[in-house]
């Protein structure tokens, strides 16, 4: 099943997915999306979980202010279906 869902993903470097669908183009000989050159990365990281588990990945650095801008932006409003979960409400039964 094909779930398209509308997400803004932050990249901290787009210029390298640039230079990387480049040279696909060069290789393949036709474009290829950003978004199907994510899609590839995500699959294949999960089918080499062990490898990418290796690799160096840094958490963002969370300063005091961004904790501080984390927490002002809560929203604590009313729940109006405290009877279905969230899969329910955004999904359907």
């Amino acid at each position: 099943m094909l779930l398209k869902l509308m997400a803004n993903v932050k990249l901290k470097n787009k210029e390298l997915l640039e230079k990387l669908q480049a040279r696909l183009v060069l290789l393949k000989g036709k474009k290829v999306s950003q978004q199907e050159i994510l899609d590839k990365c995500v699959e294949f990281s999960e089918k080499h979980l062990e490898e990418f588990i290796r690799e160096k990945i840094e958490p963002p650095n969370l300063t005091p202010e961004k904790i501080n801008l984390i927490i002002s932006n809560i929203y604590d409003g009313p729940v109006y279906f405290q009877d279905k979960s969230d899969d329910e409400l955004l999904y359907g039964s």
